[in-house]
């Protein structure tokens, strides 16, 4: 198990890519230096985020439970089942969330995970737009910033993302941050 995931051996995934709760989590209480360091495996292309009630470790749990009904625990079980589809297989877990398994690169997590792309617990957002969704955030919560244009791109070159010209309510940068960040929508 990693001390700041709480994610046990022999899965891999990460909570700060692809777990709504957890995000929340950490951006309510982390500082903007931390989530800076943290978003490096948030690609800037799309990224699936899990928004229902499973935690972390209840979803490693559940996918290990199913891989061991199924015979396929073991490294070299998992890795032929998952070959059997191109090289991955998605389970469906009790709260009907959908999950993608694959064989990592790393021994000893060998069992990679993420959601689905379009399952119904499921949003996918552009990464670049979420990494800054996640700054503005913290930088409003810590120094009580405002969302402004000067804000956005402030934000997006301290982490090496080009300006945005404009803002636009619905659009982009705005609906990520509504969309993302809004309770009510993830009912």
């Amino acid at each position: 198990m990693t001390e700041e995931t709480g994610i046990p051996i022999p899965v891999r995934f990460n909570p700060f890519k692809h777990h709504r709760k957890y995000i929340l989590g950490i951006l309510d209480s982390a500082s903007p230096e931390l989530v800076v360091s943290l978003l490096g495996p948030v690609c800037n292309n799309y990224t699936d985020i899990y928004t229902g009630q499973l935690t972390p470790e209840a979803i490693c749990s559940a996918v290990t439970d199913i891989l061991k009904s199924k015979q396929v625990f073991s490294t070299d079980d998992f890795t032929r089942w998952v070959d059997l589809k191109n090289g991955y297989q998605k389970v469906i877990l009790e709260d009907q969330s959908e999950w993608i398994v694959r064989r990592s690169l790393e021994a000893e997590r060998y069992i990679h995970i993420h959601p689905t792309r379009s399952g119904p617990l499921t949003i996918r957002l552009k990464g670049s737009t979420l990494k800054t969704a996640y700054l503005l955030k913290i930088n409003m919560t810590v120094n009580q910033e405002i969302l402004s244009l000067e804000n956005v791109n402030r934000v997006r070159m301290q982490i090496g993302l080009s300006p945005v010209k404009k803002l636009e309510r619905g659009k982009g940068i705005l609906k990520c941050y509504e969309r993302f960040f809004d309770v009510t929508n993830f009912k």
